[in-house]
């Protein structure tokens, strides 16, 4: 039963977060020992950015013991084979209206199931954008949360004393591998203070409930509100994120992602007080970017500190001296290289890049791990070489992994070494535009 501990859950969840950690080069978390109970209900409702690797930090984040459920759309669970694996990941289907309202009447057996999972003390989850959204915004928060929490502590008369606590996932970057997120869980609801308000008209409960979600994840979430200005919401970021978490925040350990909510607040702040400096803030920096283009650069160049030519010198000498060292871990790795190459182009939407990226970690790396093992076992009629190359497979392929992002880093940041060597006046220009 989902509502039960589940030790075959515990497992995975150590051979999968594990995993989790090496496709991140940091992750941090924030409010969780001083916004999660251990001892009370908790219904988590993050933002939705990133297909699995969202509820896969999410589980990540909580305790041993705390086995989280997920509740999503039912429509998922069409396929049987679908709704068998969904299961095993302990998420269960919540129906709405278009489902059928014959199926509705489904959702009371959803509820009872989820008051025994939190008169546990098992958390629940859901992700109440309802869909994927890899935008740095936040979606209209839906009904579905209010929907399933106040039906599900009024079953129990409002006993189970149960807090919905918002969190915000931020991905530095979306799509890149070994990048950095930040999770923050804001300060938990109270269901039970909708008691009353649920009793007299439940309708308005849920609206208000859901209202309240809303405000708190708008606090909490990189909100980019603006369609047409999104890209220069988006490069102001990238150009003054580091300069701010440094000077604003260096004593936190989100401080890019302070920086991040900083910087949009400040925009919204001057576009609602000043629209005249904001366009010409805006002109600022369409012009940045059309410099960046000339130059071959992007936004995410370290534009603001390049770094001296001894500096690259030496981190170019040391790559080279283990080159060696990554040309054998990509070698070994090779198969799963291309079938995560393979796995990707199955997906027309990049959202499920990450996901097919950490799937392809997962499986078979390991599998071919072994299966090469065996082969130099075979090669060489010893155990001893076999162990050997297993223990050296993955910690080599990984160093690779990580000696490529180091090697496409050095050549970034000697376009901009030169361009700040070479052209002076233009890139100094070019931090004046760029700066909030």
């Amino acid at each position: 039963m989902l509502y039960r501990y589940d030790f075959r859950y515990a497992i995975a969840k150590f051979y999968f977060n594990n995993a989790l950690r090496l496709n991140f080069r940091k992750i941090v978390f924030t409010g969780r020992d001083e916004n999660v109970s251990r001892h009370r209900p908790v219904i988590f409702a993050p933002n939705h950015r990133n297909a699995l690797i969202d509820a896969l930090l999410l589980v990540l984040a909580t305790y041993h013991r705390k086995q989280v459920v997920f509740l999503a759309r039912a429509d998922i669970f069409k396929q049987g084979m679908i709704a068998w694996i969904l299961k095993g990941m302990r998420i269960m289907p919540v129906f709405r209206m278009r489902d059928g309202k014959d199926n509705l009447e489904r959702n009371n057996e959803i509820f009872h199931h989820a008051a025994r999972i939190l008169r546990r003390n098992n958390p629940l989850a859901l992700f109440p954008e309802g869909v994927h959204n890899p935008k740095q915004s936040l979606l209209p928060i839906r009904k579905a949360v209010p929907r399933i929490v106040l039906p599900t502590e009024a079953s129990t008369g409002f006993t189970l004393n149960s807090q919905i606590v918002p969190v915000s996932i931020y991905y530095r970057d979306i799509f890149a591998f070994l990048s950095d997120v930040y999770i923050t869980f804001g300060a938990p609801i109270e269901v039970s203070g909708y008691r009353d308000l649920y009793n007299e008209n439940p309708v308005l409960a849920v609206n208000a409930l859901r209202q309240e979600l809303e405000e708190r994840l708008k606090k909490m979430v990189v909100n980019i509100q603006s369609e047409e200005y999104y890209g220069e919401y988006r490069h102001a970021i990238d150009w003054n994120g580091d300069r701010l978490a440094e000077e604003l925040f260096l004593r936190r350990k989100d401080g890019y992602l302070q920086a991040s909510l900083h910087i949009v607040r400040e925009l919204d702040r001057i576009r609602e007080e000043d629209l005249t400096a904001f366009e010409r803030m805006i002109t600022r920096f369409r012009e940045a970017a059309g410099l960046l283009t000339e130059e071959g650069l992007r936004s995410t160049d370290r534009l603001w500190k390049p770094k001296s030519g001894a500096q690259l010198t030496a981190r170019g000498v040391a790559l080279l001296l283990t080159a060696p060292l990554a040309l054998f871990g990509f070698l070994n790795g090779i198969f799963p290289i291309l079938i995560q190459k393979k796995l990707q182009t199955l997906f027309k939407d990049k959202q499920f890049v990450a996901s097919a990226r950490y799937a392809a970690g997962l499986i078979f790396v390991p599998l071919f791990d072994l299966l090469q093992s065996l082969a130099v076992r075979i090669i060489t009629s010893a155990w001893l070489p076999a162990l050997t190359y297993f223990l050296l497979m993955p910690a080599t392929f990984y160093f690779a992994l990580y000696w490529r992002k180091w090697w496409k880093q050095l050549q970034r940041d000697r376009k901009v070494q030169r361009f700040a060597t070479q052209k002076p006046e233009i890139w100094k220009r070019l931090l004046e535009l760029i700066r909030l």
